[in-house]
This record gives structure tokens, sequence and C-alpha cells, in this order.
């Protein structure tokens, strides 16, 4: 997800509500390649709607090397256009606490404005229990200035629900633009009927209190249904 100049275009699985990093550990073996496609009322990235608050159409597929090792693409409609989303990682366990690192390319469409929004992100994260810290470093590369990211979550099920907080925040892309800001989330999910539910909500604060700045701040509520295969 991205920058469109100062207003951002963020589950990719890996960067909304519905799309960060996750470190929770397969019960069950699972097969090295897999699939998934989702439908939402919106796309949202990092508290920021990317869809224009329309509903979107998003999939990706998924390869495990089973040592750690993993490739995916994913894709989504965004206000203008599409994009892509190609992405390598490796994560591990070292006693309580897990670990990831990897590494995320954006792509988007013409009509989304072209390789001038495509940007790069580095990431590294860890989990220990219930909670989960990520940071991402981003790399503008044409003239997109891509600031950085980092998250903290929670995540816990009560009563077959899948409970997810998060709160992160998204540096200024250049000092003293004026472009960071707070994000904060939570989402209920639940599986049934071989489809995953999710029910969110993000609140953006503008983390420049003046009020001549206060332009980033968003409210977005999501529902979204998944199959994957």
């Amino acid at each position: 997800m991205k920058n469109k100049s100062k207003k951002l275009l963020l589950a990719l699985y890996l960067s909304s509500i519905f799309s960060s990093v996750s470190f929770a550990a397969e019960e069950e073996k699972q097969s090295a390649v897999s699939a998934n496609i989702t439908i939402a009322n919106d796309y949202v990235w990092r508290g920021k709607t990317q869809s224009n608050n329309k509903k979107t159409i998003q999939g990706g597929l998924d390869w495990d090397a089973g040592n750690g090792f993993a490739l995916g693409i994913w894709g989504s409609n965004v206000a203008d256009g599409s994009e892509f989303d190609y992405y390598g990682s490796y994560s591990g366990e070292a006693g309580d606490i897990g670990y990831e690192i990897g590494y995320i390319a954006y792509r988007y469409s013409k009509d989304a404005a072209g390789n001038r929004l495509n940007f790069n992100e580095a990431y590294v994260g860890a989990s220990y229990g219930d909670f989960g810290l990520t940071y991402y470093k981003g790399n503008g590369e044409k003239t997109l200035e891509a600031g950085d990211y980092i998250e903290g979550s929670y995540g816990t099920s009560i009563n077959d629900i899948d409970v997810s907080l998060t709160v992160g925040r998204y540096s200024e892309a250049v000092k003293g633009d004026s472009n960071d800001y707070k994000v904060y989330g939570v989402s209920l999910g639940r599986s049934y009927g071989g489809l995953d539910y999710a029910l969110g909500f993000t609140k953006v604060k503008d983390s420049d209190s003046s009020a001549a700045y206060n332009t980033l701040n968003e409210k977005n509520t999501m529902f979204s249904i998944s199959k994957s295969f």
C-alpha cells in the first residue's frame, strides 16, 4: 500500500488491520502452496482507505519451503487501478521468541499513477506470547518518498472469536513534511463454514497537533469474507 503524494492510496495481509505480519504457529502440516481470496467493503492499509471507501476483491498465492523461507504475491484493486505486492520472508523461533524478516515490493498499474507510486519495504518483527512488534523500512522507487512504519500488536481468542489490537506510527517520509500519523485498530474474526469473517475498525490521528495540519485524520470500518485453499 502506499502514498499518493500526501495521501495514502496496506491484510496486503501484511500492513492493514487485516494485513499485518503474523507469527502464529500452524498446528498442522500445510501444503507448500496455498491461495486466498477476499471480498471486502473497503481496502484499508495502515488505517488509510486505498479504494476510496469502495468494495474490493483481493487474492494471493503463497509458497512455503517448509524451512522458514516463504514467497508470495498478493493483489487488489485500488482507487484508480490495481496493486500487486511481491514478498519474501524468513521466520523461525528462538525459545519463546518468534521472529520474521522479509522484503515487500509494492507495484501499481499505470492507471493508479504507475511506477511513480511504486515502493519497497524491508521489515523485521518479533513476537512473545500474544504480543508482536514489527518495524518496516520504506524505500521509494521513483518520485515517491516512502516513510517508515512501526506497529505493536496483541492477539487473543475469546469464545472462538479472534481479537486483535494494533497501534502503529507512520513516520514522515521527508523531514518536516508533516505527513506522519498514528493508527489504532481493533478487529474481530471467526471461521465458519469454511470461510473466514472479519470485522475491523481503524482510527488515524495526525501526529501534528496543529489544526492547520490535521488533514490525515481518518476513521474506517471494514468487513471482509475470505477463503483459503
